[in-house]
């Protein structure tokens, strides 16, 4: 089985470094193009389903990368985002806000943590041998957790950038390793040209 997983691609409030959470906030035109470039680089990867948190942002990405696909879509809110409570909207580049923000997430980090794995153990009870999961930074960063075998309290060694791809290999063993870490190939030599032909 292989797993690849892959957060959004950018939204306004990425760029304005606000904390997102559960606000469905869409893909910005950069975004858009980020999804399509990610998509055609997938376009020849085997995937037999894909599921998509059902916030716009992940959703959108999914449904172009899908685009290529043309498989079955799965859309669940067991993928968001956690939720930020009164830290969404604020910006994480605040000092005080960082601060206080990490302190919250310490506390709720389990929980959150617990529901995405639930539901990936879920999906890892089905026969199917190359999934995508499309999420958030949370998401993702849950799920190579979970497959890595690392503590919530050690999340935040590994770095998710938007439209990032993270690929897990399971063995013969059971045990799942990382093929492919926070990989953003597909943006690399971005200009003006492809975003052009995307807005026809």
């Amino acid at each position: 089985m292989r797993i690849t997983t892959i957060r959004h691609g950018e939204t306004d409030w990425n760029v304005a470094k606000k904390l997102q959470g559960s606000v469905d906030i869409p893909l910005n035109k950069a975004g858009l193009n980020q999804a399509e470039r990610l998509a055609e680089r997938l376009s020849s990867e085997p995937c037999d389903i894909i599921y998509t948190s059902d916030l716009m942002r992940a959703k959108k990405t999914a449904e172009i990368i899908n685009s290529r696909h043309n498989v079955e879509l799965v859309t669940t809110p067991n993928l968001r985002e956690a939720g930020f409570g009164e830290f969404e909207g604020q910006c994480i580049a605040d000092e005080k806000v960082r601060k206080a923000f990490g302190a919250y997430m310490d506390v709720h980090v389990h929980a959150y943590f617990a529901k995405v794995h639930a539901y990936l153990g879920e999906i890892l009870r089905n026969d199917y041998k190359n999934i995508f999961l499309v999420g958030h930074f949370g998401t993702v960063r849950a799920i190579l957790c979970l497959l890595l075998k690392i503590p919530a309290e050690k999340r935040g060694v590994y770095t998710i950038g938007n439209t990032a791809i993270h690929t897990f290999e399971r063995d013969e063993n059971g045990e799942f390793h990382m093929s492919l870490e926070n990989d953003t190939a597909h943006l690399i030599d971005y200009d003006r040209t492809f975003e052009e032909k995307f807005q026809k």
